[in-house]
């Protein structure tokens, strides 16, 4: 079982590096958002491999705003091509997804952002962003601070935790 305990994943980003730069050592990370209001954070390594997972527990608003976001976002998010690019090459790939709809991989946000008004990869890197940022607004009233290429927390708000701080292993499920 992962960070969800048997629940669904109703959010998810991750993030690659693709080129090496002052994150060289990085493999990127993904953040998992569960029906049950666990949040997980997990890294890589640059080879791909996982290195660590944190979970942190939201409040169940979090959920009730999450969903309405979803909702208004849902008159565009079903006709998001799944695979977005820009033209020029880019420091990292990203992918969303959303409870619903098929995950969207994204190469070269930053410059799809500032495509010309009426590019449809223009338009719906642009609606994307605007979700993802309100998504993070919600995370970070609580504490958890997610941008396109980094994530961290107050720890005077928030504090993590390890699954085998309660009873689970990522090997063997519930134990």
């Amino acid at each position: 079982m992962i960070a969800g305990y048997g629940c669904k994943p109703v959010f998810q980003y991750k993030f690659r590096p693709l080129m090496a730069d002052n994150r060289a050592a990085d493999g990127g990370f993904c953040v998992i958002l569960y029906e049950n209001r666990i949040l997980s954070f997990s890294t890589y390594d640059v080879n791909g491999a996982f290195v660590d997972e944190l979970c942190f527990s939201l409040p169940g608003r979090v959920m009730q705003c999450f969903y309405s976001l979803l909702r208004n976002a849902s008159s565009w998010l079903g006709a998001s091509p799944c695979d977005l690019r820009g033209s020029a090459l880019t420091p990292y790939a990203s992918s969303f997804a959303f409870d619903g709809y098929d995950p969207i991989r994204i190469w070269g946000i930053n410059q799809l952002l500032c495509e010309p008004t009426g590019s449809e990869a223009g338009f719906f890197a642009r609606h994307l962003y605007v979700l993802f940022e309100d998504v993070a607004n919600l995370f970070a009233e609580n504490g958890v601070r997610l941008s396109l290429d980094g994530f961290t927390w107050d720890s005077n708000q928030i504090r993590p935790f390890r699954k085998c701080q309660i009873g689970y292993s990522s090997q063997q499920g519930v134990i």
